[in-house]
């Protein structure tokens, strides 16, 4: 029996990130900012090079560059660390400086690099902060080419939002990748996961209405759908769950549903996991018991 082939993960992650870069270039704005330490207001004149062709080895990477204040910043999004990024980069820059030198009419000539990095939606346990190679010239001079990397994996939702960096939630669930693996439905585990993308739809639309872009939060939570619902395209229903949450639909807690089965004896642990993880507060969790804060506080031995 033939079996479906299941998409190139690269290819969805690549798909959003080229929609974010051609219809949303806004939000690239503040992961420069963050990678390379600069200030720029998120309406910042800039202009994306799309009339130019770059294109090395079948890869047109125009569109992930941006020119800004006269500087250019290329931005690569790569979906796990690969030793031959150095070199891919490298490439890409020269070609990108290449194309400004024949701009210029003085010389000499001046071959300038991009300012370039990369955004790892996935690491390795080394988790190295850039990307370096030595390029060596015919006379002898030597000089580190050097390329920052940012990893999705240091990036918790608070910080996402301290930060403004809205173009990463689409690939917040990625953070959870290995324990959706063997995640039950109707787990612990599963509710706490459909309860941050809860407080995420929440937070994204607040941050949005407050600064005045309403109109976004359907742009961005299509992508976070889009991806979400790759990575569990084998777990149905807290696929649907995502969905829902993102298309505004609020969910059950699940010591909510615990509730509302009867099940309350033996809750105990279950609610004083929820309060420990900031789900329930410590009043929530002591009405659901029918007891006092205080008793709660004794009984969960917080």
């Amino acid at each position: 029996m033939a079996t479906r082939k299941r998409k190139d993960n690269s290819t969805v992650f690549d798909d959003v990130y080229r929609t974010i870069v051609q219809k949303l270039p806004q939000l690239l704005i503040a992961l420069i900012n963050e990678i390379f330490g600069t200030d720029y207001p998120e309406d910042v004149e800039k202009a994306q090079l799309r009339n130019e062709q770059f294109v090395v080895h079948k890869k047109l990477i125009t569109d992930s560059i941006l020119r800004i204040q006269g500087k250019r910043y290329h931005v690569e999004c790569q979906s796990t660390p690969d030793g031959a990024m150095v070199l891919r980069m490298f490439e890409y820059g020269a070609a990108i400086a290449l194309e400004e030198a024949r701009e210029q009419e003085s010389e000499p000539l001046v071959i300038r690099f991009p300012l370039a990095a990369v955004l790892y939606l996935r690491s390795d346990k080394e988790k190295k902060p850039e990307l370096a190679a030595t390029v060596e010239f015919p006379d002898g001079q030597r000089t580190t080419y050097r390329v920052p990397v940012l990893h999705l994996s240091d990036y918790t939702l608070d910080r996402i939002f301290e930060k403004r960096l809205l173009l990463l939630l689409p690939y917040y669930i990625l953070r959870y990748e290995k324990e959706l693996k063997d995640l039950a439905p109707d787990s612990e585990e599963a509710f706490t996961l459909l309860s941050e993308y809860q407080t995420l739809a929440a937070r994204l639309n607040a941050y949005l209405i407050q600064e005045k872009h309403p109109e976004l939060y359907w742009d961005i939570t299509k992508l976070i759908v889009r991806v979400a619902d790759y990575i569990l395209q084998n777990n149905e229903e807290i696929q649907k769950g995502v969905d829902d949450i993102m298309g505004g639909r609020v969910l059950e807690l699940y010591s909510e549903k615990l509730m509302r089965r009867g099940e309350k004896k033996g809750s105990l642990d279950t609610l004083r996991s929820l309060v420990q993880k900031g789900i329930l507060t410590i009043s929530q969790a002591a009405q659901e018991l029918g007891v006092s804060e205080e008793k709660f506080r004794k009984m969960a031995t917080l």
